[in-house]
């Protein structure tokens, strides 16, 4: 039986590879290779969905999220893509994990700036789509270089970034040899989405995990303090 491919399936696969790396929802400049696609589904609108926020306290010094924080587990949030993906296509679409390279750091700041820096963080798998009865392979590959800056909120558990500044990072993702450089604001005016539920582990351990994509239960990111 023949099957097609959800345009709609990159998209919400590059907003949630970009959310778990970013102070801020993203968009494309260009456009992911062309396949036949079927109409938008309703994850996608859902997925796309900006969340409004409410009026949130400031970070009080002390707060245990205040601190530089280290990447240093991305495969648990990759494995919970790939899984949420697979269901939703109803195992029409599988993943092959690939390499995980790069650094990455969080930086949350009393005064309520936060910064993200990061030095050539890559991750690469392979999408393999059932198309007919011949599997098709798909390279992808996320780059992330540079720094970026914005303000944030805290609301409970919750984190909002606004007045961001990606000037200075590249985000792209490589689908198949074709580079997408992602811009701001596509999934979300700046300010509107609660993008981290935070949790601290412990004195020298912080787990971020992504909300702003509805449907969609992610695996946190895992940092390490910064001694």
């Amino acid at each position: 039986m023949k099957k097609t491919l959800n345009q709609s399936t990159f998209s919400l696969l590059s907003l949630v590879l970009v959310l778990g790396l970013a102070l801020t929802g993203c968009g494309t400049t260009s456009t992911t290779p062309t396949f036949e696609t079927s109409s938008t589904s309703e994850a996608e609108a859902t997925a796309t969905e900006a969340l409004i926020a409410t009026e949130a306290p400031s970070a009080e010094t002390g707060d245990c999220l205040i601190g530089s924080w280290n990447l240093t587990d991305f495969s648990s949030y990759m494995d919970s893509i790939k899984s949420n993906i697979s269901q939703e296509s109803n195992g029409d679409i599988t993943f092959t994990s690939g390499d995980f390279s790069g650094n990455a750091t969080f930086v949350f700041n009393p005064d309520n700036t936060s910064s993200l820096i990061t030095d050539n963080f890559t991750q690469s798998f392979t999408m393999i789509m059932s198309l007919s009865d011949q599997p098709i392979e798909i390279p992808i590959t996320l780059i992330i270089n540079g720094k970026s800056t914005a303000e944030y909120t805290i609301e409970g558990k919750n984190i909002t970034f606004s007045n961001q500044n990606e000037n200075d990072i590249l985000i792209a993702v490589d689908v198949a040899g074709s580079m997408t450089t992602m811009t701001q604001s596509l999934f979300g005016d700046p300010g509107t989405q609660k993008l981290y539920q935070y949790d601290c582990i412990d004195s020298n351990t912080l787990s971020l995990k992504v909300i702003a994509v509805d449907n969609m239960d992610l695996a946190p990111l895992m940092l390490n303090k910064v001694q």
